[in-house]
């Protein structure tokens, strides 16, 4: 009852909708019910009063009603129908804004398939559940009760046998029904397994062609395919033994009440016209009563799905816009921070670090892998708050600023950059979609891409690809540089921007780059130490703590510091390469 009323209270705004398709319904299911009284007429008249004018009229009335029930039918199919569609937009529009809303430890621990399997699946059963299904239940419920008021006042003695019937089918669908709700979940969460394992193995095509691991990437998603098929055909057995026994209870009650009513006719108790109409309310009753069983099976699959979907959706989101909606101007500091990520909370990544960044001071940082580099960059962002210590933008800890206001003062530029599946103009203004054409390509000038985009037959208005794949490492760099300058972010942060580079590209990324130093606060993460020796300041990490702190000249002479020994090291595999 709990997931009816999610249910209820999710499609409040169809109301109006579901109004005009139960208005219609009721004509339908009204029309339809009449029509085994007029059928009867006819038999009883054509057999006993022999009237043709009486048959005529009773027949026009028989078809009008029918036409009738048929034009309702369609109009109550159309409004339920459209109500259910309308519905389950708003459900996976909400369901994909909660998504994006949840902080990055939910994504840290949830895999993209699944996620993306209950937008898919999960909402696909509950359309069709809400939609086409919904009109149906209705339907099938209204007439269910409707033809057994019928029955009852066309024979009470043939009716009196349903009554013996209805009750124990109705335990029946109940049982049945939580057992299929059951398996429904299981399915739907072994179905969201191997979406799992098929995203990450399209998503990283490459890899696996590169290792020809095709044949073990087949065999991991039929794994998880044949322990979904194994739930669903379980879910199968007991809706398949559930249809025979409402179909052996559905028959054998016909059988009966032919041969009963056979018997009142006979006696003289009934007249063949009654026996007719009673028997096309029991079919009516039986059609219903049998589409009513198939749409509960149905409904519990979409329950079980929407178990997984509900509990999505009440998860709590960030909420950008609590907070200081102002970027104080002066330093950025890292006070005695300590930091673990919530997955990995038995090892620390940052230990008791403190630092400084200046307005306008471009501050690198250096280190070997898992020094906790990059670390810095998640918490300015505030994707993880810190454990103890503190970060404060000019004076004012992070943690009193809106997520929203930290965010769009922060331009980043990663390693990696992701692009959309967009025009190369669309890709730069989604640092400032409100920006002109104007400055899209002032902000491309200014990294470089102007020319490279130019070349383009289309231009700006080039698609990229998934994920940018149609560009060059330099030339997704250069856009993802344009992106962030036309943000116009007070801070720049450079995480490793030209680790994965040929020496060409790096030369155009870091010309690009060093046209913005000193005009804001600049933090640069990188490996390549040609990267940093224009920075004010250099700050050498090692196991989550700074270690040096100085210029490139005043560290390189240190000949026993970490940052010399990095230096030399880079140095020494640069000749080799050579």
């Amino acid at each position: 009852m709990n997931i009816m009323k999610k249910f209820f209270k999710l499609s409040r705004a169809e109301w109006p909708l579901l109004g005009l398709g139960l208005f219609f319904l009721a004509i339908s299911s009204a029309a339809l019910l009449a029509y085994p009284h007029f059928i009867k007429d006819i038999i009883d008249r054509a057999m006993s009063n022999k009237d043709q004018s009486q048959l005529n009229q009773a027949a026009l009335f028989a078809l009008a009603i029918f036409i009738i029930q048929s034009i309702t039918s369609a109009l109550r199919y159309y409004y339920f129908t459209l109500a259910g569609e309308k519905t389950v937009k708003r459900l996976r529009h909400k369901l994909f804004s909660q998504i994006l809303g949840q902080d990055i430890t939910f994504f840290d621990q949830q895999k993209t398939g699944e996620l993306l399997g209950r937008l898919g699946s999960d909402t696909a059963l509950l359309q069709n559940a809400l939609s086409v299904n919904i009109s149906m239940l209705v339907r099938s419920f209204v007439q269910a009760l409707g033809g057994i008021a019928m029955m009852f006042a066309t024979s009470a003695k043939l009716s009196s046998f349903i009554l013996l019937i209805i009750p124990p089918l109705g335990f029946l669908a109940a049982r049945f029904g939580k057992k299929v709700r059951a398996f429904s979940k299981k399915t739907q969460d072994a179905l969201a397994t191997s979406s799992g394992v098929a995203e990450e193995s399209i998503g990283n095509v490459r890899t696996v062609k590169a290792f020809a691991q095709e044949g073990l990437e087949e065999k991991r998603y039929n794994e998880r395919l044949e322990a979904s098929f194994e739930l669903s055909k379980q879910k199968i057995k007991v809706v398949a033994s559930f249809t025979n026994m409402v179909t052996m209870v559905g028959f054998a009650a016909v059988v009966f009440i032919v041969w009963y009513g056979g018997k009142l006719v006979i006696t003289g108790e009934l007249t063949v016209g009654t026996l007719t109409s009673f028997l096309l309310y029991v079919i009516t009753v039986s059609f219903s009563v049998g589409m009513l069983g198939s749409l509960w099976t149905d409904f519990m699959s979409a329950f079980g799905a929407s178990t997984r979907i509900f509990e999505l959706l009440e998860k709590p989101v960030e909420d950008l816009k609590i907070g200081k909606n102002k970027f104080p101007e002066g330093d950025i500091e890292f006070n005695n921070v300590s930091f673990s990520y919530p997955t990995r909370k038995e090892f620390a990544v940052l230990n008791d670090l403190s630092f400084k960044l200046r307005p306008q001071e471009t501050v690198a940082v250096v280190g070997s892998s898992g020094a906790g580099k990059s670390t810095l960059v998640q918490l300015l962002l505030r994707f993880y708050d810190v454990n103890s210590g503190s970060i404060t933008f000019g004076g004012t800890n992070s943690k009193d600023l809106s997520l929203e206001t930290i965010r769009h003062s922060i331009g980043l530029v990663a390693q990696e950059p992701i692009l959309v599946s967009e025009s190369l103009r669309e890709n730069i203004r989604y640092g400032n979609p409100s920006a002109t054409d104007a400055d899209v390509e002032a902000a491309a000038k200014l990294a470089f891409a102007h020319d490279f985009i130019k070349s383009f037959p289309q231009g700006y208005n080039t698609l990229v690809g998934e994920r940018g794949i149609q560009l060059s490492g330099g030339q997704k760099q250069r856009v993802a540089i344009a992106r962030a300058l036309l943000k116009n972010p007070q801070v720049l942060i450079l995480d490793e921007a030209t680790s994965a580079l040929d020496s060409e590209s790096e030369h155009l990324v870091q010309m690009a780059l060093d046209r913005e130093l000193g005009k804001r606060t600049t933090l640069i993460i990188a490996h390549r130490l040609s990267t940093v020796k224009r920075a004010d300041k250099i700050l050498v990490m090692s196991e989550g703590t700074i270690v040096e702190t100085g210029t490139h000249d005043e560290l390189y002479q240190n000949n026993d510091g970490l940052y010399h020994k990095l230096v030399n090291k880079q140095f020494e595999q640069t000749k080799e390469q050579r």
